[in-house]
């Protein structure tokens, strides 16, 4: 209701704008969006309270990366959750994989892992892994999940601070992590 008040609202100015007696200029916009079939519905959460929203990776010190390159700390595990799949259309024996890749781009040895945003700490990226501890490497397919077809499918992980440099500055850390879940 709001963006149709909105466009109106936009629709009407645009229009007493149109009539006026000032010099005008005519000038084009661009839109661009997709359709899909998505009647699945995948939310990221805290595994321990299903809280959807930002993960919280918490605080850890620079030292704790002793100096050294691919050093891993802290890190807290997230899961995507498919609320019902019964909904999905899921048959027993299906399952799904995950790939994750960082608006930031990759970083680290073999670009492996996910880049945080630029004006924080530094020498440092994320690295994900599975529910068996295997690195998900940035922009490859996770491991296949198997999906519940009468009820929810938590697809567990977990996201690590790992130093691409010998040397991390402490700072602020931001990844924003897209992920494309594939389905049957």
């Amino acid at each position: 209701m709001n963006k149709t008040l909105l466009a109106l609202t936009l629709g009407l100015a645009a229009s007493v704008a149109g009539t006026s007696a000032f010099a005008s200029s005519v000038g084009q916009i661009n839109f661009t969006g997709n359709i899909n079939a998505n009647t699945c519905p995948i939310d990221a959460i805290d595994p321990g309270t299903g809280a959807t929203g930002p993960i919280n990776l918490g605080s850890v010190a620079a030292p704790d990366f002793g100096g050294a390159a691919d050093t891993e700390v802290g890190g807290r595990e997230f899961a995507l959750r498919i609320k019902d799949g019964a909904v999905c259309g899921f048959a027993p024996g299906d399952t799904a994989s995950v790939r994750f890749d960082s608006t930031h781009g990759s970083a680290g040895t073999g670009g492996r892992y996910y880049a945080i945003q630029t004006g924080g700490a530094t020498g440092v990226a994320l690295a994900i892994k599975d529910n068996d501890g295997k690195h998900v490497d940035s922009g490859t397919q996770s491991k296949d999940y198997p999906l519940n077809a009468t009820g929810e499918t938590r697809m567990i992980f977990n996201a690590k601070y790992r130093s691409t440099a010998a040397t991390v500055v402490p700072g602020p850390v931001i990844a924003n992590i897209n992920f494309l879940v594939t389905l049957p």
